[in-house]
């Protein structure tokens, strides 16, 4: 009975959803089971592991066990990629009539370096309309073999994915293990949550899924995704949006080079209507948006989030480069 408890989801009853979260291996797996807090519409959450002392401890009602003894990958890749052939038919099951997946995988481990490229290809087969990667890139300190093969792998399953959004622990500033892991953790989980957002939340700006799907898709010659998030008063935003724009040259060599952007501003619809008008007028009619759209394939779109305070503002922004 244990394995078969593992094995398969817990609940059969769940209300089908149209987007999938996956995480693969113990580190992205205790991501996703992050994530339940945000109670995202639409939604089915799923993990695979192979340590089955790992996965008991996730709350999550979805969660699948990869090979027979529960032991865990060991580090070896060629492990993980030939167990997680069989659990193929518990993927297909998950993603079927889903229009986005959405892969979270920290690359330098064995179950999430085996499986992703398997996984992933069963995605392309089933002809998913959205394929989104979230990945972590190992620290240099965990060993340069390490590292080096994970960049190799990013780059051999790039043409898989629609998406792709990296977290690298060697760009983070942190000075404890524990801390960089916690700083990636909420990187991950931010992005997928205002990225699925965009998809699940009703918009009051006519923006759907096919908008989001043209961002990944089409006017760029690059599958990888930026994410920006701000938050706060309207005089605050004007002071961090402005910096904001001055450090992007840096990133991107010049700002021409952004090819494609979402902005997306979630906000309490009770707000004060002239806070409102003011900040619309702030982002969209002067500078900062006309800065960040030159040249470039711009979408934008109001979000209602009744977890907000009155009067504050969140800004997502999404960009892909040429």
């Amino acid at each position: 009975m244990e394995d078969k408890y593992l094995e398969f989801p817990f609940d059969f009853q769940l209300k089908k959803s149209s987007i999938s979260i996956i995480g693969i291996g113990g580190g992205a797996s205790r991501i996703v089971n992050k994530m339940q807090v945000y109670e995202l519409p639409d939604t089915e959450l799923n993990v695979f592991g192979m340590n089955r002392k790992e996965m008991e401890k996730l709350s999550l009602p979805h969660k699948y066990l990869i090979g027979a003894d529960g032991l865990g990958s060991g580090k070896n890749r060629n492990l993980a990629e030939s167990e997680c052939q069989k659990i193929l038919p518990s993927l297909e099951k998950i993603i079927t009539d889903k229009i986005l997946s959405c892969f979270i995988v920290c690359l330098g481990g064995g179950t999430g370096e085996g499986c992703i490229r398997v996984f992933l290809q069963k995605v392309v087969d089933m002809q998913i309309k959205v394929k989104l990667l979230v990945v972590t890139l190992p620290h240099p300190s965990e060993g340069l073999e390490k590292r080096d093969s994970a960049l190799r792998l990013l780059d051999e399953i790039e043409k898989l994915a629609d998406g792709i959004f990296v977290v690298d622990y060697d760009a983070l500033s942190c000075s404890t293990i524990s801390d960089l892991y916690n700083e990636a953790d909420k990187k991950i989980m931010s992005f997928v949550n205002s990225f699925i957002n965009l998809i699940v939340k009703p918009s009051i700006i006519c923006f759907d899924f096919n908008d989001v799907r043209s961002f990944l898709r089409y006017y760029s010659d690059t599958k990888f995704i930026d994410f920006f998030t701000l938050s706060g008063n309207i005089d605050y935003l004007d002071e961090e949006l402005n910096d904001m724009l001055k450090h992007l040259p840096t990133k991107y060599h010049t700002l021409d080079d952004i090819s494609n952007l979402i902005v997306a501003i979630h906000y309490n619809r009770d707000s004060d209507e002239d806070i409102v008008r003011k900040f619309l007028d702030m982002i969209v009619s002067d500078d900062i948006m006309n800065k960040l759209t030159k040249g470039t394939q711009t979408k934008w779109t109001m979000i209602h989030n009744s977890d907000m305070e009155k009067n504050i503002f969140r800004i997502d922004i999404f960009t892909k480069c040429n």
